[in-house]
């Protein structure tokens, strides 16, 4: 993979560190800005006002309009980052659905703070599990070294 625009298509192939941090680095700060394009149209800004923190009604309302925020980019990057990281975790000989999985919880819990489902324990028990999953997938696929030489996914990338 000669460019780095090659890595946010196709799930073949293996893809070394260097190469999946400047992907996400390009994700992360697109997706910054989609969230806060979105945020003016929903009225809502990327940090909500600590006065509306201690009111129930406009805490609630915030939590949904973020969800839908949420949701909306997670589906507009489920593509591209399914595609780095599976191929960051081909890089390790691994097959890449415990990233498929972290995918469907992040939507899930977009979606039901969206539909105003998710509060209280139910909420901080669900954002605790990803809060870990976040962790274990930025260990995996960002800091530890991929197999050396060719494995099951393909050539070694760092190897030509």
């Amino acid at each position: 993979m000669n460019n780095i625009m090659g890595a946010f298509t196709g799930f073949e192939g293996r893809l070394n560190r260097q190469r999946w941090w400047i992907g996400v680095i390009i994700l992360a700060i697109i997706g910054i800005i989609i969230s806060w394009i979105l945020g003016a149209i929903f009225g809502t800004g990327l940090i909500m006002n600590p006065a509306d923190a201690t009111d129930p009604a406009a805490l609630q309302g915030y939590i949904q309009k973020a969800g839908w925020i949420g949701l909306i980019v997670a589906i507009i990057f489920a593509y591209p980052y399914l595609a780095i990281a599976i191929k960051r975790r081909h890089d390790r000989n691994n097959n890449g659905y415990d990233v498929i999985g972290f995918l469907i919880l992040e939507l899930l819990i977009n979606l039901l703070n969206a539909l105003g489902l998710a509060l209280g324990m139910l909420s901080g028990l669900l954002g605790i599990i990803l809060l870990v999953y976040a962790i274990y997938l930025l260990v995996v696929l960002g800091f530890l070294k991929g197999t050396a030489g060719p494995n099951n996914y393909g050539p070694d990338p760092l190897q030509g």
